[in-house]
């Protein structure tokens, strides 16, 4: 350890906060002409700083000290302030740092060991988890009949598997691979098998009937999700003996999801997750009864989708780095980091999604966070007038697209085209999310269609531009939503669906205007939120502490009579994983699990069928399957 960074909370008011910062040389040699550059995602009031310029991009400061020498064996100390609730968790401090040098004209970079913040006052509260018995029939979300009875079925390869219908060829193929992947157990088509998938035509979408006994099993539905939805019941069923040796206890089960639109949202933009990394969270989405996931494929810090009328969008939007046109962000800081889907991979991520039900909805982020498509095509998306200033929440200056220009549509229209093209969903999602005030005020051209209009604010051209999107999207048959400030301006039609993340209050209000309406406040259904109150737990917490119970308990519309005509208008529910601090598939595999299938429970199981004890003695008993499965999740009762 040759540098090192201690960060310290020096003082903290309700809103206010201010830090001392550290940099230690612990080497025998002088660095001469250095800087220190490192990820907070606060913004750091420039006024506050001492000893020192910095400026701030995003999550990237770059301090520059006001003396060009740090001695070996010494230190240097500055202070500086943010506007910002008190921190409780070490994982709000930095992320990573380098110092840059200059020896003989030429840059070199030194990494930095960073010490764990030094918090005023970290959370004491903690969450209790109780103690309870193991489920032997540990299905989640819990199904809505069930009844357990005696004795078992023994699941051998010799069982077979008797397909009597087509609508469950998706749900045999994932069956077939899943024994394999997670028992090593073969079992093929046969004419003669003692598991029999049957076609039930009474039976509505994604409802099901499986009934097993000592002789075999039936599985009736009358649709192709009803049977995938069966067979992620069939594998929780299934009880491991010895690694060869499995059995399934005799039960019956008659089910139906709750809500229609299940879903869960992933962040590929902030950090790239691969093609794989993907499949597996959607394969992991199956098993929960999902079948919605939304992937979140651009934002201010990466464009994740080829455009092939565009390749500059992941030529240039796709990295980042010291030396590239977007500044580095969160981590890996020295290096060039990045990634992007081709239009082939994403093909072969939706057929594995349709064979396990599962619909792809795809974001593109507009007009906000749309600072990596802005650094792509500046041709096309910068106003060399606009003198417009504003910051936005993630504090960048220059990440909205202009409603004034060409160039805007013509972005746009490619864009919509091909994703359109791409995505079977009837659903494409346009973002709309966290446009910042002030934006467009100095821009002539985004002025001159204010006065063309008539518009008043710029939440009017903001509406503006997404009824564009809107018109384009129904030209190719496609039905956008968006975040609910889609709403703001009031142009785009009630057809347009609107994802609330502030608040369920949000939600009833967007839908008492007419709008369908699916539910992802951030309070209990973003999984990026920190799991408990100690200050070890990683994640943040600007929506709210989400321990296990209280994502279990979010009961949608509890405050809305059962018979409020507003109900009709819920879709459904979303969880979220955003992914600014998701690096890795251990950190990701903490953060999901086993709040996912807390949630996944609200989202299929009707509210008299559910109980937290109970779902706490089937999660003990699921959690061996999670083990099979590789999962690296947060042992609630460790």
């Amino acid at each position: 350890m040759t540098y090192r960074i201690d960060l310290a909370v020096l003082s903290e008011q309700k809103q206010t906060c201010r830090f001392g910062l550290t940099v230690h040389n612990l080497s025998d040699i002088d660095v001469t002409d250095w800087s220190l550059h490192f990820a907070f995602d606060r913004f750091i009031l420039p006024e506050s700083l001492s000893q020192g310029t910095l400026k701030q991009v995003g999550s990237f400061c770059s301090f520059t000290p006001d003396t060009t020498q740090l001695k070996a064996n010494n230190h240097f100390y500055f202070e500086f302030s943010i506007q910002s609730a008190p921190f409780r968790f070490y994982s709000d401090g930095l992320n990573e740092a380098f110092i840059q040098s200059q020896v003989q004209g030429e840059t070199q970079v030194l990494p930095i060991t960073i010490s764990p913040i030094v918090l005023a006052s970290p959370y004491r509260e903690r969450s209790t988890i109780e103690d309870v018995e193991s489920a032997q029939i540990a299905i989640i979300p819990q199904p809505n009949s069930l009844t357990q009875e005696s004795g078992s079925f023994s699941l051998t390869p010799a069982s077979g598997l008797l397909v009597k219908t087509t609508l469950a060829t998706n749900a045999v193929a994932w069956l077939t691979q899943e024994l394999n992947n997670c028992f090593s157990l073969q079992i093929n088509e046969s004419a003669s098998g003692s598991i029999t998938f049957s076609s039930n035509p009474i039976l509505d979408d994604g409802e099901y009937k499986l009934s097993v006994t000592t002789d075999g099993i039936c599985i009736e539905s009358g649709s192709q999700s009803g049977f995938t939805h069966a067979v992620a019941s069939f594998i929780q069923l299934i009880e491991v003996k010895n690694d060869s040796s499995f059995s399934i206890p005799n039960c019956k089960v008659v089910d139906e999801p709750r809500f229609k639109y299940r879903g869960m949202m992933l962040d590929c933009a902030r950090h790239f997750h691969s093609v794989e990394q993907v499949k597996r969270l959607i394969n992991q989405l199956a098993y929960y009864k999902f079948n919605v996931f939304h992937w979140h494929l651009t934002d201010d810090e990466g464009w994740r989708i080829e455009i092939k009328a565009l390749p500059e969008l992941t030529e240039v939007g796709a990295w980042r780095g010291i030396k590239h046109a977007i500044e580095p962000q969160y981590t890996h800081l020295s290096e060039t980091y990045g990634g992007y889907y081709t239009q082939e991979e994403i093909k072969d991520v939706i057929a594995f999604a349709e064979q396990r039900g599962i619909t792809i909805i795809p974001e593109i982020d507009i007009p906000g966070h749309c600072r990596a498509a802005i650094k792509s095509l500046p041709h096309m998306l910068v106003e060399d007038a606009d003198i417009t200033q504003y910051k936005s929440i993630q504090h960048y200056t220059d990440n909205v697209l202009n409603p004034g220009l060409a160039g805007t549509y013509q972005f746009l229209d490619a864009v919509i085209e091909e994703v359109s093209a791409l995505f079977p969903s009837e659903l494409i999602h346009m973002g709309a999310d966290e446009v910042p005030h002030g934006v467009w005020s100095e821009s002539p051209a985004a002025q001159s269609v204010m006065q063309k209009y008539g518009y008043q604010d710029s939440k009017d051209l903001q509406g503006h531009l997404f009824r564009y999107a809107e018109d384009k999207l129904k030209q190719l048959g496609k039905r956008m939503v968006g975040w609910e400030e889609a709403q703001h301006g009031n142009k785009v039609s009630k057809e347009t669906i609107i994802y609330s993340w502030l608040s369920e209050e949000a939600a009833v209000n967007c839908a008492r205007q007419g709008f369908d309406v699916v539910l992802q406040p951030g309070q209990y259904t973003y999984l990026d939120m920190t799991q408990d109150y100690s200050p070890e737990e990683p994640g943040v917490d600007w929506a709210s502490v989400i321990p296990l119970e209280q994502a279990y308990n979010y009961e949608a519309l509890s405050d809305i009579p059962e018979t409020d005509p507003i109900r009709k208008r819920i879709r459904g529910i979303q969880c979220a994983l955003w992914c600014e601090i998701i690096t890795n598939q251990e950190r990701m595999d903490y953060m999901i699990h086993p709040r996912l299938g807390a949630l996944a429970e609200g989202c299929w199981t009707y509210k008299n069928n559910r109980d937290w004890l109970n779902y706490l003695s089937r999660l003990k008993g699921h959690l061996p399957l999670l083990d099979r499965l590789k999962v690296q999740y947060r042992n609630p009762w460790k």
